[in-house]
């Protein structure tokens, strides 16, 4: 079992690379990737902590994207060691650019009624301060002061698109994230399609969209992904002959609650290791005779 998608403190995750390591290893995880949004700064961590453990760590980053209309993310995987400079610098941007997506954040927020400071949402449960400051952080002290009851009602009510709280996020341009990514000799795999919202010849046609500017596969395996979905999804990459990459997309805390480190949701998750070997030894130019028949068994 694999998980190649998981986020830690050095983004919106709820605990360290070194905590998702234990909690990795005591579920016998052969390997994972660490993918926080827009940053490969607990990697070094994870790394040094994983030295003489029995699992393969991946580089990994989940890197935000503009396409007009849509939601869509996509994962960087397999990052050599001597890109890493170069993803540090896309991340110092990001952050600068987070940095003032957070204090117009706390602006409306505080406008609209709540009572948030920043440094509740800027350090952790341990005095520690964060990397990043993004939704899910605010929708901790959101909980903790009551103003909510549950995390859907943040995403529904506060976070709600065109809603009084919202803001659009507009990084860079799909097309430039991807050549940043494969300039870089990393795999480039778009990250949970569900949340694109297209169905059928709309997703297709996206797909073959992306794969005109150098994508490399697909994350047909995800928590939020029924097995409807992922057959669907892996019958329109095998026909585009692009490979495919998965996880659980774990937080912890109170982002996404319902995905399990390893497992997913409800157990919806058993990525083979033969999926990470595709990725990283093919890295998109060739599939393997059988490759879409073997994932098949494992949806």
């Amino acid at each position: 079992m694999i998980d190649l998608h998981i986020h830690s403190t050095a983004s919106d995750g709820f605990y360290s690379p070194s905590q998702l390591l234990d909690m990795a290893l005591e579920k016998g995880i052969e390997a994972f990737a660490l993918t926080d949004h827009d940053a490969v700064s607990g990697i070094s961590e994870l790394k040094n902590c994983a030295k003489g453990k029995n699992i393969e760590i991946i580089s990994g980053a989940e890197l935000s994207v503009y396409y007009p209309e849509t939601d869509m993310e996509v994962l960087a995987l397999d990052i050599p060691d001597k890109a890493m400079e170069e993803f540090k610098k896309f991340q110092n941007e990001e952050l600068k650019r987070r940095k003032r997506i957070t204090d117009l954040r706390l602006k409306i927020l505080n406008q609209r009624g709540y009572d948030i400071k920043y440094e509740e949402v800027a350090f952790d449960a341990k005095g520690n301060e964060r990397t990043q400051i993004r939704r899910p952080h605010f929708v901790e002290i959101l909980l903790k002061k009551g103003y909510i009851k549950t995390v859907d009602e943040a995403y529904e009510k506060v976070f709600v698109k065109n809603g009084g709280c919202y803001i659009e996020n507009k990084p860079r341009d799909v097309k430039d994230v991807i050549s940043f990514i494969k300039d870089n000799g990393a795999v480039a795999i778009l990250a949970h399609p569900v949340h694109t919202k297209k169905i059928d010849d709309g997703v297709f046609n996206l797909f073959v969209e992306l794969k005109g500017y150098g994508l490399d596969g697909v994350e047909v395996f995800h928590s939020s992904h029924t097995r409807e979905l992922r057959e669907k999804y892996l019958m329109m990459i095998k026909e585009l002959k692009m490979i495919t990459a998965g996880g659980s997309d774990f937080h912890g805390g109170s982002a996404h609650p319902e995905n399990e480190l390893g497992t997913g949701r409800n157990n919806n998750l058993n990525i083979p290791y033969f999926v990470l070997h595709e990725l990283v030894e093919g890295r998109g130019c060739k599939v393997c005779d059988g490759y879409y028949e073997d994932v098949l068994k494992f949806i």
